[in-house]
């Protein structure tokens, strides 16, 4: 008896080690990782970031089929909610017009309502507006100063008439005073220096060869003094997709500094900002000098000087 248990126990030990050691080895040693998903696969909060960039795209170029496509095979709740809530916080931080308008745009033709949108509706807007500083209207009107005359007292004219015979000549006096012309000083209103990001532009571009390494665009964005600056959104776009990334979060190349990976035959433009407004379009990636293997770009984004 004690043998004819061993055996029948013995299959099932093997079954359950097997079924651990599978388990361990997909979980642990080489789990499943998603690359390229379709976007309703996603998780609740990447699905609403995904709504949010396409969104977001429309606003930049006002692509209506490019963002239907984008969104496709979404479920209709998700895109809702998603842009209910965008509309929502954008409406909230007192973001322009024109974006706000887009944005209502874009909400009707998805059939989306929200009642932040209601004050957009069927008002008029530029159809691509692009980022501008609106110019303060002057604080002051300019109050025109007379210019200094002299203090010129009437000069008596003696005006003789005939007497009666009974009369003493009497002269009457006359005045004659001066007209005062006032000259207005205009005072200069200043021009206000555009926000930072609105007077980035294209510094350097220069090719970089790293043989074995795989390909990418890299970005650096400093200030006037060449300092880096972190925390700048920087949106790597190209036909039928786009990627972002934030400057500062690989502190070991600098506080500046972002990068994407990037593929060859591939047409990109780069921007940065919320709205993704692209500095840079028609950028590809090119065979190194006396190689076949692909280069990677190193981009330098400088403020230019105000004028």
């Amino acid at each position: 008896m004690s043998g004819l248990s061993t055996r029948q126990v013995a299959p099932v030990v093997g079954l359950v080690i097997g079924l651990v050691l599978g388990l361990v080895y997909q979980w642990g040693v080489a789990p499943v990782e998603l690359v390229n998903t379709y976007p309703a696969l996603l998780r609740t909060d990447y699905r609403w970031e995904w709504v949010r960039m396409a969104a977001l795209s429309y606003v930049a170029d006002g692509d209506l089929e490019r963002v239907r496509a984008r969104l496709d095979g979404l479920d209709q709740d998700d895109i809702a909610d998603a842009m209910g809530a965008l509309i929502e916080e954008y409406a909230a931080a007192g973001h322009p017009a024109d974006t706000m308008r887009r944005l209502t745009a874009l909400a009707e033709a998805l059939d989306v309502h929200t009642s932040a949108m209601l004050i957009y509706q069927h008002t008029p807007g530029p159809s691509l507006p692009p980022p501008t500083t609106p110019i303060p209207s002057p604080s002051h009107t300019p109050t025109p100063t007379p210019s200094r005359t002299p203090t010129l007292y009437p000069t008596p004219t003696l005006t003789p008439y005939a007497p009666s015979p009974l009369q003493t000549p009497t002269p009457e006096l006359t005045s004659t005073l001066p007209t005062l012309t006032l000259t207005p000083t205009l005072t200069p209103t200043p021009t206000p220096t555009p926000p930072f990001l609105h007077r980035l532009e294209l510094a350097e571009q220069e090719q970089i060869c790293e043989p074995g390494q795989p390909e990418r665009i890299k970005v650096v964005i400093r200030d006037e003094r060449g300092a880096g600056v972190a925390g700048v959104e920087i949106w790597l776009m190209w036909d039928g997709g786009a990627d972002r990334a934030v400057t500062g979060l690989k502190p070991q190349y600098g506080a500046g500094y972002a990068d994407f990976e990037a593929e060859p035959d591939v047409r990109y433009s780069l921007g940065v900002g919320e709205l993704g407004t692209p500095l840079i379009t028609n950028l590809r990636l090119e065979p190194c000098p006396d190689d076949e293997e692909m280069g990677s770009w190193l981009i330098l984004l400088e403020p230019r000087s105000p004028e």
